[in-house]
């Protein structure tokens, strides 16, 4: 199961864990850096979201501007 996961929610393998303290605790990284088990979560929990709508789970919108004419100021 943990390997099904990992395959389909981090296919670049962004996201490491490892246990310490002889299994009592873990550690998790993103990219390389630190964060917290609660924020290992959030993130796997973000992506199991996009993959249940049909998104890639690693694959964000890129906000590219407002275009010519889209917004109507109030004075106008």
């Amino acid at each position: 199961m943990a390997n099904l996961l990992k395959e389909k929610l981090d296919p670049n393998n962004d996201l490491q864990d490892r246990k310490v303290d002889g299994g009592k605790d873990i550690e998790c990284s993103y990219k390389g850096k630190n964060v917290s088990y609660d924020d290992y979560i959030d993130i796997y929990e973000e992506r199991g979201e996009r993959a249940q709508k049909g998104k890639k789970p690693i694959s964000i919108g890129i906000f590219s501007g407002w275009g010519n004419g889209t917004l109507k100021k109030p004075y106008e």
